[in-house]
Parts: C-alpha cells; sequence; structure tokens
C-alpha cells in the first residue's frame, strides 16, 4: 500500500493570510480562487451568503457593519480584557461577548443575530 503524505502549513494573519504545503520536497504556497498567494483574512455576512477572503473584502464598503477583520487578535480574550480597547476602534463590527464568554463579533446573518 502506498501513501501519498504532504504537510500543510496556515499562517493567518491580521489582515492576510496564506496556506502552502510540503510535497514530494516542494514547498507550494496555495493560490486561493482570485489566483492570488495573499487571501484577505475577512469574514463577511449578508441575508443570503457567508463570505471569505477577497470577496469579503469586496462588500467591506456596502456592509461595514457585518464585516469581521483582526479576528486573530481577539483569540483567546475576554470581551473585557484592556489589550481589547483598541479593538473596539478599529473593529467594523460590533465587538460582543460570545456564549462562552471570549470576545466575538455581533453581526447579522440571514436575518439573525450571530
Amino acid at each position: 500500500m502506498v501513501t501519498k503524505s504532504a504537510v500543510i502549513g496556515i499562517d493567518l494573519g491580521a489582515s492576510e493570510s496564506y496556506v502552502a504545503y510540503v510535497g514530494k520536497g516542494i514547498v507550494d504556497v496555495v493560490q486561493n480562487e482570485v489566483s492570488k498567494r495573499a487571501t484577505p483574512t475577512l469574514a463577511s455576512f449578508n441575508d443570503r451568503e457567508r463570505m471569505l477572503g477577497d470577496q469579503a473584502l469586496a462588500q467591506i464598503r456596502s456592509n461595514a457593519k457585518n464585516t469581521c477583520r483582526n479576528f486573530k487578535h481577539l483569540l483567546g480574550r475576554k470581551l473585557d480584557s484592556p489589550d481589547l480597547e483598541k479593538e473596539h476602534f478599529w473593529s467594523l463590527s460590533k465587538l460582543a461577548e460570545t456564549d462562552d464568554g471570549f470576545a466575538g463579533y455581533d453581526v447579522n446573518y440571514k436575518g439573525g443575530s450571530s
């Protein structure tokens, strides 16, 4: 039995993210759906769908209150954490406390709040 294997690496950046893999001794940075190697680290929500990356970036002006960015800065932090004070200023969508007590975003998705 022959198995094929590859090592995958993900760089979740504050503004851009990358995915790369190593297979057969070659390192390759994966291209996204618009043939770019860097994907904007954004998520945007509306009444119909969730958009990620370049698609979310295209919605940023018309749908800023439902667009999330800099989510890397929120990971594992409580909403009342002193180091999140700056995030309230820079965040496009409203920051809120999640069900498990951590910081998250309050956005409208498919007519509801998430």
